[in-house]
């Protein structure tokens, strides 16, 4: 039994997961293909017209594995980017859900100070779209923090979830890679590589193959399933908010 939240997030990893294995698959081939005097567009087949810059590359392995290996690490790159932006996505769904169960208000609301305006209240039409503004802005405002580990931390006091320790930090090298590749163009800083000495660097950037991606997916996923049976253990879930229900 899981939410809606949930069941959205862990869809869209399915989708991830085919992409990535298909890559992998259709990379592998690439790689192995007999060399030729053509160049790779004409060897495959292809109008070297319509794709030239695989009409630049002659046809050999040195080749093919530099061109492949690039759509590999840029899907990889794009897979935890994606894996944290969706992530993110569920929090903030679980945290609007949870407030429109009913929670405690003082403590949902916590330290921070919103500026909603009175109109913008009225605007949305309804008690559930007024939660989800409010929610939406707390949400905002704990993620301009800019701490993926505090977010889900204070995330987590809001709603009363006393996450397990091991199973946050387990997801968190995957986490903070995300800002790693955005930011830095996957080049590790000394924060990173002091808190995460686990995660292997080549020339000093995080190796984003397919085992870290295959990793990531599965510490991330568990980690979001974790909050989902908390949030539902602790009655935080309309029942039309959960999957398979009206």
């Amino acid at each position: 039994m899981t939410t809606k939240a949930y069941h959205r997030f862990s869809q869209r990893i399915a989708y991830y997961n085919s992409d990535v294995e298909l890559v992998e698959v259709l990379v592998g081939q690439f790689v192995q293909m007999p060399n030729t005097n053509d160049n790779i567009a004409v060897s495959l087949g292809c109008d070297a017209g319509r794709y030239p810059n695989l009409a630049r590359r002659v046809n050999v392995r040195d080749s093919r594995k530099i061109v492949g290996g690039h759509l590999k690490a840029t899907l990889h790159a794009s897979f935890i980017k994606d894996l944290f932006e969706d992530f993110s996505e569920f929090i903030a769904d679980t945290m609007t859900k949870a407030a429109q169960a009913g929670i405690d208000p003082a403590r949902f609301v916590g330290e921070i100070k919103l500026d909603i305006h009175a109109a913008e209240i009225l605007g949305t039409g309804g008690w559930d779209a007024a939660v989800k503004l409010v929610s939406d802005a707390i949400f905002r405002k704990l993620e301009n923090e800019r701490n993926t580990k505090d977010l889900i931390r204070k995330a987590s006091a809001r709603l009363g979830l006393a996450l397990e320790t091991g199973i946050v930090e387990a997801a968190m090298p995957f986490l903070d890679a995300r800002h790693i590749l955005v930011h830095r163009d996957g080049t590790a800083d000394e924060l990173y590589r002091r808190d995460y000495p686990q995660i292997a660097l080549r020339k000093g950037k995080i190796v984003v193959n397919f085992d870290f991606v295959l990793s990531a997916r599965a510490a991330v996923d568990a980690l979001a399933r974790h909050i989902d049976d908390r949030i539902i253990h602790a009655n935080l879930v309309r029942n039309q908010d959960m999957h398979g229900r009206q």
